[in-house]
């Protein structure tokens, strides 16, 4: 199962544009490099400008006329969609059933993000939960979906644009640089033509004199040595300017820059695919006493007084916090949380080991990478002091991003990608690493999207 598993992942791979990074929508082919895009990322790619236009994934100049429509690629994309629509039926069991009361899916819960029936509507769980119809939840979904695929289209075609530019100026800089060095090159070789002309003269009346007889020449000998000594002396070549010399090196300077921004680019793109989303779960013998879970164990409240729990040694006793079920030893994963409107959490990442009894510091040193939200203003859990985060916008949801390899932890926004913090530099030295949730105040539940 896990080697079919791979190869519809092969499969999706090959029917995925690398501009939108989605399923191809009538997919072409560029004649010159055999690279395929969707016919609409191309358009909003190229622009309105009438510049000959290039292969967004190798450059090479093409025709925009000469693209071709690739049916063959379009079923191929068919066939990947009900791969991938097969393989979520087998693993998700019965679909569009509810599980619990075994009717159909048709409502959608937006505080929890995930499809509902009738009878969960009419549920405690979801009374005071913004419900919408299945398919009305589905239209605002794709259009988000499109939003942020136009996104990134518009990030390519500023891209290009801003190569194109510095192409633009620095075909200019080597072509005037190129006219200056031949205009010194034709200088320097007229001089130097002079001066042979001048020796050939000299090489000339030598000749003659050594011809006369010994008595006439020994006569005229001395005006003759006094005259070759009095020639004009060759110079040094002309030194080469040194503001030509820069500016060649800011023409340098300037290819290396447009390699390292392709370069940073291609890395992200490579990140974000190698990034996987992690289906997260609380961990209930973690929580503490007055966390409330819900029964799919994909969000948390703060009830009025602790539960009875037993005080075994993984539970939280002082801090209201709890911890993923799931860890990680290995690879780039992220998860979202749903943070709403409430005024006292904190979201991130924790040791395996972090203390669970007493009250402790949320610091790196103490095995917690996190930030938070007090009121108004938004931290980053650094030590020995927090650090204040400038944001523009109240994010309703966060995205913790891990990347274990790398010793990195990042916050974004998720719905606008706004970067938050990002903790780097992270030993975590082999060690399990688990989702971490503090919830303080009687106030919005945090929630797994």
């Amino acid at each position: 199962m896990a080697a079919a598993g791979g190869h519809i992942q092969n499969l999706r791979d090959e029917a995925t544009c690398s501009i939108c990074l989605d399923y191809f929508k009538d997919p072409v082919t560029v004649p010159e490099c055999g690279h395929n895009f969707c016919r609409s990322c191309l358009v909003l790619f190229w622009g309105e400008s009438e510049a000959e236009a290039s292969c967004p994934q190798c450059r090479e100049r093409v025709h925009r006329r000469s693209l071709v429509s690739n049916r063959q690629l379009a079923n191929l994309v068919e066939i990947a969609k009900n791969l991938s629509l097969q393989e979520g039926k087998e693993e998700g069991g019965k679909g569009g059933v509810c599980e619990k009361h075994q009717e159909p899916l048709k409502l959608f819960c937006k505080e929890d993000e995930a499809p509902i029936c009738l009878v969960c509507d009419k549920s405690k769980g979801h009374k005071e939960h913004e419900v919408i119809p299945l398919e009305e939840a589905f239209e605002e979904y794709k259009k988000l979906t499109e939003t942020e695929r136009l996104k990134i289209v518009e990030k390519f075609r500023e891209l290009r644009q801003f190569l194109e530019e510095q192409e633009k100026g620095l075909l200019s800089d080597v072509e005037e640089v190129e006219k200056e060095i031949a205009g010194r090159r034709d200088e320097q070789l007229a001089r130097l033509s002079r001066k042979l002309s001048s020796l050939e003269r000299i090489i000339q009346e030598m000749e003659e004199k050594r011809q006369q007889p010994a008595s006439e020449l020994l006569q005229d000998v001395r005006s003759t040595l006094q005259r070759y000594e009095k020639r004009e002396s060759p110079e040094n070549p002309l030194p080469f300017p040194p503001e030509l010399r820069n500016r060649i090196l800011e023409s340098c300077d300037l290819n290396h820059l447009v390699e390292d921004a392709m370069k940073q680019w291609k890395d992200a793109v490579l990140y974000r695919k190698q990034t996987q989303k992690a289906n997260v779960t609380l961990d209930p013998d973690t929580a503490h006493p007055q966390l409330i879970l819900s029964k799919d164990r994909k969000s948390l409240r703060l009830g009025d007084k602790p539960q009875a729990q037993p005080d075994n040694p993984e539970r939280f006793s002082d801090r209201p916090c709890v911890l993923g079920r799931e860890g990680f030893t290995a690879g780039r994963h992220f998860w979202e949380v749903t943070v709403g409107s409430g005024e006292w959490w904190d979201v991130g990442v924790a040791r395996k080991s972090v203390r669970r009894k007493g009250s402790f510091p949320l610091f790196p040193e103490e095995g917690i990478w996190a930030v938070r939200k007090r009121g108004w203003e938004y931290w980053a859990c650094t030590s020995p002091d927090y650090s204040p985060l400038s944001l523009r916008e109240k994010p309703r949801r966060i995205r913790v991003t891990l990347d274990y390899e790398g010793g990195r932890v990042s916050f974004s926004d998720a719905d606008s990608g706004a970067e938050l913090y990002t903790f780097s530099g992270a030993s975590f030295s082999g060690e399990t690493l688990l989702p971490f949730f503090h919830l303080w105040g009687n106030e919005t539940p945090l929630s797994i999207s």
